[in-house]
């Protein structure tokens, strides 16, 4: 169900894009595609988490570092404004120290990797020659959880949302045919540590954030 929707969304942009090209051959020299790899990190920071199986929250420094790689499609609109939808796939390292007495470091999972498809559908604008200010919503598929202590992949049935919608806003640089991108990506759920089904013997909760995220992608346009 999760993976139709996200071909969905994809095949519905990927048919606008080329339904407005179609429309005015002139569109062609406003078109642009290319590829994109990057970074995306968040400073360690004290955050404070609501436990669900306590009703009550604790704070946890927080850590997610990852790479992304994917591609992207530029249509400008009117002027100088333009929408830009983009396919990456990223895997994101997330560690979470316990700062709490409480004994919770024995059932709460605060180190795992995962794995996303993401579909960003930006809106920007294009500022002088080089310089470029965008925001969008994010379309993101959770598909891959692993846990690096016993080299396990386990399903999304009880640990997050399959699909989510993200928040990316920030500025492209352009230099001829290479392009750099700062953006920030917030989730729009509450930080907290679910409670699920035994997943790995003992364990019962885990970490779920949707915190704000520093990325920094590098392109390249065909």
């Amino acid at each position: 169900m999760q993976k139709s929707y996200i071909k969905k969304i994809i095949g519905f942009l990927t048919i606008c894009i080329f339904s407005i090209i179609s429309i005015n051959n002139k569109a062609l020299s406003q078109f642009e595609a290319g590829i994109k790899s990057g970074l995306s990190f968040n400073s360690v920071n004290n955050k404070n988490f609501f436990f669900e199986s306590e009703n009550m929250s604790h704070n946890l420094f927080e850590k997610n570092n990852g790479y992304r790689f994917g591609f992207y499609t530029k249509l400008k609109l009117i002027k100088s404004f333009f929408i830009q939808p983009e396919v990456y796939y990223s895997s994101t390292k997330k560690n979470y120290d316990l700062t709490f007495p409480l004994d919770h470091e024995n059932f709460v999972v605060d180190e795992f990797k995962q794995n996303r498809i993401i579909v960003p559908v930006l809106f920007g604008i294009d500022l002088f020659d080089r310089f470029s200010l965008f925001a969008g919503p994010s379309f993101n598929y959770n598909y891959e959880i692993f846990f690096d202590n016993n080299n396990q992949k386990i399903t999304l049935e009880n640990l997050y949302d399959k699909s989510e919608i993200y928040l990316n806003y920030g500025l492209s640089l352009k230099f001829k045919k290479i392009i750099i991108d700062f953006r920030f990506e917030r989730g729009l759920n509450e930080k907290e540590i679910v409670v699920v089904n035994k997943i790995i013997d003992d364990v019962d909760q885990i970490v779920k954030s949707n915190d704000l995220v520093t990325i920094v992608t590098l392109g390249y346009q065909f």
